[in-house]
């Protein structure tokens, strides 16, 4: 089955699940699809999984939704407290295509390729909200520091400087492991006539310019922990010199105290 029920208008929800899903025995009957895994319909809808641990539903009801994500747990790397969610409307208009003024998304036809592109793209934007909210979070970490920094005072220890590092490099990291936002979908390898659509719904979501804000926001968190880490350091370096000081001129006193002290 290669399209599913027409409706006038339906609703698109991705739904970032996990850091992987395990797709191993999913997907239906039929040749295969670059990229997305297309599910056994999902009530009258259509749904579509992601290795990198998002699934998107295309058409489907709340309890479809949830009867979905409870099947796919499981299957679930490292689930995540809670979803991060992107929805979008779809709009079958055989003589237009792509986002309209208001945002709806105009499809010429609901053919299971179109599907599946429109599917990947919002699964790329909700992968790219959860992105920025964890970089939002490290980024609110180093605030202090950098407050603490322009009243001429260091971090007492570099502690949280580390984990907010170690935070913001995972994050990205595992982003970049699991797919390119801003790349082209394979899927348009074979379905080439799909690029325009593609471009528009990249557009539309702004991927590529949140994808490199993104990079400028890590860029800058690495600079800033780089020179607040070498400052610790370096003060660091000045209390251990001091104390070597303090020491040599201590065994100094030592050695010397005997032959003047009398």
């Amino acid at each position: 089955m290669d399209r599913i029920p027409a409706p006038r208008a339906l609703t698109a929800r991705a739904l970032l699940l996990g850091e992987r899903l395990d797709h191993r025995g999913l997907g239906r009957r039929g040749p295969p699809l670059a990229g997305p895994i297309p599910l056994e319909e999902a009530g009258r809808g259509q749904a579509f999984a992601f290795r990198w641990g998002a699934v998107v539903l295309i058409g489907a009801g709340e309890e479809d939704a949830a009867s979905l994500v409870a099947t796919l747990r499981p299957r679930l790397l490292e689930p995540l407290p809670q979803p991060v969610e992107e929805r979008a409307q779809l709009c079958l208009d055989p003589a237009e295509e792509g986002p309209d003024a208001m945002g709806v998304i105009r499809l010429r036809d609901l053919s299971l390729p179109r599907l599946a592109l429109v599917a990947e793209m919002l699964a790329r934007s909700a992968l790219l909200s959860h992105q920025e909210t964890a970089l939002a979070r490290s980024l609110d970490r180093l605030e202090p520091v950098v407050a603490r920094l322009r009243r001429g005072r260091l971090a007492a220890s570099p502690a949280g400087l580390l984990r907010s590092i170690g935070e913001s490099l995972a994050a990205r990291a595992h982003a970049a492991a699991r797919v390119d936002t801003a790349a082209s979908p394979e899927l348009l390898w074979d379905h080439p006539e799909l690029s325009d659509l593609h471009a528009q719904l990249a557009a539309e979501w702004e991927l590529k310019e949140r994808s490199e804000a993104l990079e400028r926001k890590l860029a800058m968190i690495r600079e800033t922990s780089e020179t607040v880490l070498s400052l610790i350091e370096a003060r660091r370096s000045r209390a251990l010199e001091v104390a070597v000081v303090l020491f040599i001129a201590a065994e100094l006193a030592t050695t010397l105290y005997p032959l003047f002290g009398n």
